[in-house]
């Protein structure tokens, strides 16, 4: 006779092993990939490549109707060997816009603003470096990228930096330029993401996760990374450096959480947001955004000049989704990218399918996220797409690969430190700039280590002499700077030359 306690303890046990657990809330059931027959082959040949492509961890969803299947692949740590879950949480950057979108479009649903309002409504600080734009664009312009404002400050300081403020934030956003045509920015999201907290008041993130993720049951996505990183089962991110795995040093703080890209979640929790918009805004029975609304967001909004792509074909945009074909059917899609993260997400709306992909990896491993994707979506559809994905990206890994240790071989290290004049200790402290936020310098091991908030600014010798230094890629340009002191004493002043932003001065 077969014990009653039989069943139970074995789903636990295949929940632990496999990492098949559902969250709070959830009436998901989760298999692996290899039982859906049309997708049985492909965890062996991605496999196969990861190796070839950097990435130490993946994680895939995917969505056919009620059921949802996932598995995880590699590590989500290799110095420990900690495995990749369904359940692992990665930060997912700017997939992080559709949840914004579907918050305040939830607002919408409830009266508490109209996604035609002008911005200006509820944010009156908002100003452009064209003011008659900034007077008639609406909620709907920015979900749907419709202007394309452009502020790399902005997106320094709110991405990577975390110093930004208030003033800061209205005072590059006054000086923003604009396309003029559709194109995709951070800042339309990050200016979303103050509407939010103008109407509800509360942060973005917390609104988000109080109107959406706990109706949703996604439990587990987070928009702050202490509390991502804090999980037991988070993806480190990471690159690989001369053979070897190494954590990234650009790693998310709450304080570069932002409504353009601040969230974390996981492959399982993802496949249920990809339910919910297939579902027409329902899950679990319960009803989270209105059908009207939901439809709203994956239709066409605003066009680009041209289309994008060859196989994922882009037209526009909905709100936040970018909105096309994939082999002639049609697509809702976004992807999100980081140092030591890449992320992907896409749903074919008349096909009731979906697939979601997480690296702990940037660069290159991009590539194996393509591949795994298309792949999906190929298997899914019964297509075959225009060129072999898989056959052109491994082709071009193993040539990037072999170029790269060539060069290796051939070149050799230049020379990372600039010259000093003074000991080390006579440049260490903090340097302010009102517009740009705290210049730290550190000394470690007889060389220097600079910070601007939150992200490293490695320094490179400088043809100029002594205190001259370089930055590589620095608001897209190679810039140099200067350490300014009196003879013999500490430096009191850090000048940087942008060819855009001119003379930054940081203060000690």
């Amino acid at each position: 006779m077969v014990s009653r306690t039989w069943f139970p303890l074995a789903q636990a046990f295949m929940l632990s092993v496999f990492g098949l657990s559902s969250p709070a809330g959830a009436t998901d059931s989760l298999a692996p990939l290899t039982e859906l027959p049309s997708l049985a082959d492909l965890p062996e040949r991605w496999t196969q490549i990861m190796d070839l492509f950097d990435v130490p961890g993946m994680a895939v969803a995917v969505v056919q109707g009620e059921r949802l299947y996932a598995q995880g692949f590699g590590s989500r740590d290799p110095r420990s060997g900690a495995p990749v879950t369904p359940e692992t949480l990665f930060y997912i950057a700017s997939i992080t816009k559709t949840f914004t979108a579907t918050t305040v479009c939830a607002l919408a649903d409830s009266k508490r603003l109209s996604l035609d309002d002008p911005v200006r409504k509820y944010l009156p600080r908002f100003q452009l470096a064209d003011s008659s734009l900034a007077a008639r664009v609406t909620i709907r312009d920015l979900l749907c990228h419709r202007y394309g404002i452009r502020s790399g400050p902005i997106v320094l300081l709110d991405a990577y930096t975390g110093e930004i403020t208030e003033d800061r934030y209205y005072h590059w956003l006054a000086q923003a330029e604009t396309a003029g045509t559709v194109e995709y920015s951070n800042v339309h999201f990050t200016v979303l993401g103050r509407v939010i907290e103008a109407v509800t008041g509360k942060s973005w993130r917390d609104e988000l996760a109080r109107s959406i993720l706990a109706p949703a049951g996604m439990v587990r996505t987070t928009g702050y990374a202490s509390q991502m990183y804090a999980d037991p089962n988070a993806a480190v991110p990471l690159e690989r450096v001369d053979g070897a795995w190494r954590a990234v040093e650009q790693r998310k703080t709450d304080r570069t959480m932002h409504a353009a890209g601040g969230l974390g979640s996981s492959a399982h929790e993802l496949a249920r947001w990809l339910r919910l918009q297939l579902q027409d805004g329902t899950l679990d029975g319960k009803r989270i955004l209105s059908k009207e609304t939901t439809g709203e967001m994956r239709a066409t909004q605003s066009k680009l000049d041209e289309p994008d792509g060859s196989i994922r074909i882009i037209e526009g945009f909905g709100l936040a989704w970018s909105v096309g074909t994939f082999n002639g059917h049609r697509l809702c899609q976004h992807s999100g990218g980081y140092d030591g993260a890449s992320a992907y997400v896409a749903f074919l709306p008349d096909d009731g399918v979906g697939v979601v992909v997480l690296l702990n990896a940037g660069g290159p491993a991009r590539g194996l996220g393509d591949i795994a994707a298309v792949d999906v979506l190929e298997r899914l559809t019964g297509t075959k797409s225009a060129w072999d994905v898989y056959d052109r990206f491994t082709r071009r890994a193993r040539e990037r690969k072999q170029t790269a240790a060539e060069e290796q071989a051939s070149t050799p290290p230049p020379s990372s430190a600039p010259l000093l004049s003074q000991s080390p200790s006579a440049y260490v402290g903090s340097f302010s700039n009102p517009w740009w936020g705290t210049f730290e310098v550190q000394a470690t091991e007889a060389r220097l280590a600079c910070r601007l908030g939150e992200m490293a600014l490695p320094i490179g010798p400088s043809a100029a002499g002594n205190d001259h230094f370089t930055i590589a890629d620095f608001l897209d340009e190679n810039i140099s700077g200067q350490f300014l002191a009196a003879d013999g004493k500490s430096v009191e002043s850090i000048r940087l030359l942008h060819p855009r932003f001119g003379e930054l001065v940081f203060h000690r």
